[in-house]
């Protein structure tokens, strides 16, 4: 069986704000460095807009989270909800008000903080433990479908009506996104961030930090890769049918990867998974073409879906085991550890950048950092 059975309403709730959550974000994703290349930003400064981002994300994540561990989590994703509303809003005046490609960074960093700890550990406390794998599997085999739909809407949309108008339809999604989880009650079952748990989380799984760098394939998942794709198909509806075509694939991969993680150890699956993947960024510099693009594309989703489902099964587990305290501590562990982890990533590529202005050797560090997933532990 590839799906899960009898679901708690919280995580049936989760699944419906995520499908709407991640339909907003991949009509836009993958079109957010176009529009700031288009209006003649070039790669480096495009970096460091990223590296701003995930600066200001390390360094708000942990006063916020004191914060959303008072007004409850699904209080705390609403705002978020808001925040992310205001980013597009900004980043969308860029184009007529320079200045402000400071403060949508710190707007973006905001979001994330109000939304990823909170998020992950209702994931990590609601889920059923002898299905975890399926729960993880089907959520992100959710994530995926709509990214198949999301990515080819975009492009169409920007395209016949300009990015004015993408910004605005991600953002009336963005909002119905909450109301799913307005369905039950708060999550108020007493929950308290404190940076001891922080501390003896980080004390616990010292591998685990460096093993959350390997989200540096993700931060070029949503700044290079996409110019990359643009350089060599320079329409934004065909990008779309690009990412939409590789989604597609990468759909039935989770579902049954899921299911084999419910049945053995994530350990068999996570060393191997990630070092496969991150050796597809190493040789990304076959992708010069229209037909290497959809095919490295392809195994990007594969990649990510083969990675994502056991490191967030097992990174779930451990938040989950131990209460609500614990949960967000470790979710906070786990968010401040890949915000590092992609920071090191932008400096490294700005710094290729400017150096030798070549991408694919920015691909070739995104590769050697994504197979550091391997050192996530439960021990």
């Amino acid at each position: 069986m590839y799906f899960s059975y009898k679901l708690k309403q919280e995580v049936i709730e989760l699944y419906w704000n995520t499908a709407l959550y991640n339909l907003a974000i991949n009509l836009t994703y993958i079109f957010e460095p176009i529009f700031l290349f288009n209006l003649g930003f070039g790669l480096i400064r495009i970096m460091a807009f990223y590296l701003m981002v995930y600066a200001a994300y390390a360094l708000l994540i942990l006063p916020v989270t004191k914060l959303t561990a008072r007004i409850g989590y699904k209080h705390a994703i609403f705002i978020s909800t808001i925040i992310y509303v205001l980013y597009w809003t900004v980043l969308y005046q860029i184009k007529f008000h320079t200045i402000l490609i400071f403060l949508a960074p710190v707007l973006f960093a905001l979001q994330k903080s109000f939304f990823w700890p909170p998020y992950n550990a209702d994931v990590a406390i609601s889920n059923v433990k002898k299905q975890r794998g399926r729960e993880i599997g089907v959520l992100f085999s959710v994530v995926e479908l709509v990214a198949i739909v999301g990515p080819i809407i975009g492009g169409f949309i920007s395209y016949q009506f300009g990015f004015s108008i993408l910004f605005a339809a991600a953002a009336f999604l963005m909002i119905a996104s909450v109301f799913p989880l307005l369905l039950s009650p708060e999550i108020y079952n007493k929950h308290r961030f404190h940076f001891r748990n922080l501390w003896g989380v980080a004390k616990k799984y010292p591998y685990n930090f460096f093993g959350y760098w390997g989200y540096a394939e993700d931060l070029m998942l949503m700044s290079l890769w996409p110019l990359y794709i643009y350089a060599i198909i320079p329409a934004v509806f065909s990008v779309g049918v690009v990412i939409t075509v590789a989604s597609l694939i990468a759909i039935v991969v989770m579902l049954y990867l899921g299911k084999l993680i419910d049945r053995f150890s994530v350990r068999k699956f996570l060393p191997v998974t990630a070092v496969a993947y991150g050796f597809s960024w190493l040789i990304r510099f076959f992708s010069a073409s229209v037909p290497g693009v959809v095919v490295f594309d392809t195994l990007t989703r594969l990649g990510k879906a083969a990675v994502n489902v056991p490191l967030l099964s097992q990174t779930f587990e451990l938040a989950g085991e131990r209460g609500s305290d614990y949960a967000i501590a470790y979710a906070v562990f786990f968010e401040f550890s890949l915000a590092v982890g992609k920071v090191v990533a932008a400096l490294a590529a700005i710094w290729i950048l400017a150096a030798t202005g070549n991408i694919y050797y920015v691909f070739v560090v995104a590769g050697g950092m994504t197979m550091l997933y391997s050192l996530v532990k439960k021990k």
